[in-house]
């Protein structure tokens, strides 16, 4: 999935790390803000980095979530959508679009996946507190316990304490390359029609359906 323009960073680094009971406090404050939202909307720019070459590409679009499990991106040549249910993907490039289920054990980086089953399978580590602007922001980082197996590597997050939400999600997969999605813009009063999570490809796409 393909993800997030932020401010010009004020950054406040503190001396010492902090205890990891406030990580998990910080942790549960996230997951209970979430658990809690009815609808969710935002810009975001993605931008990808590439180890072996050290080239980067860029995309800017917007993200809808409703009720924790459905969700949209679109940017200018992606749209993935999902109802909690079934995925489609639209490249409007190669003018595809692939339809399949949600499924538990894909390498997809799901909303609830990172709240929720992330905090449980790997450790958390408060890397630091930011101020800015009066207002305080926290990074973390999750790490994979022993055992656990994936294409993600780690996944550092930035979260406002204000509000609890998180404007910032950086990914490092297993071969070193880098995902940094930047949230903006985000709205939670505004309420979501079902419509947005149910996709209809357009006239002349190529529809590869992978659920049968």
């Amino acid at each position: 999935m393909r993800h997030f323009s932020l401010y010009i960073l004020i950054v406040f680094f503190f001396a010492s790390v902090l205890h990891s009971a406030d990580v998990n406090e910080i942790i549960e404050h996230i997951q209970e803000t979430y658990d809690e939202l009815d609808n969710l909307s935002a810009a975001f720019r993605q931008t990808d980095t590439f180890r072996i070459t050290g080239s980067r590409s860029e995309t800017a679009g917007k993200i809808y979530i409703k009720d924790g499990l459905k969700y949209r991106f679109e940017s200018e040549d992606q749209v993935i959508v999902t109802d909690g249910e079934t995925v489609w993907t639209y490249n409007s490039i190669s003018k595809q679009l692939l339809i399949d289920r949600v499924r538990k054990n894909s390498g997809a980086l799901l909303p609830r996946d990172m709240l929720f089953k992330y905090p449980k399978t790997h450790h958390a580590t408060l890397l630091k507190e930011e101020k800015k602007n009066g207002q305080t922001f926290y990074v973390l980082r999750l790490d994979p316990k022993e055992g656990v197996r994936g294409f993600i590597r780690s996944i550092k997050i930035r979260v406002r304490e204000k509000n609890w939400l998180i404007e910032e999600i950086e990914t490092t997969d297993q071969n070193g390359n880098s995902s940094l999605f930047e949230i903006t813009k985000i709205n939670t009063k505004k309420k979501l029609p079902e419509t947005l999570f149910s996709y209809q490809p357009p006239e002349g796409a190529q529809v590869v359906d992978m659920r049968k």
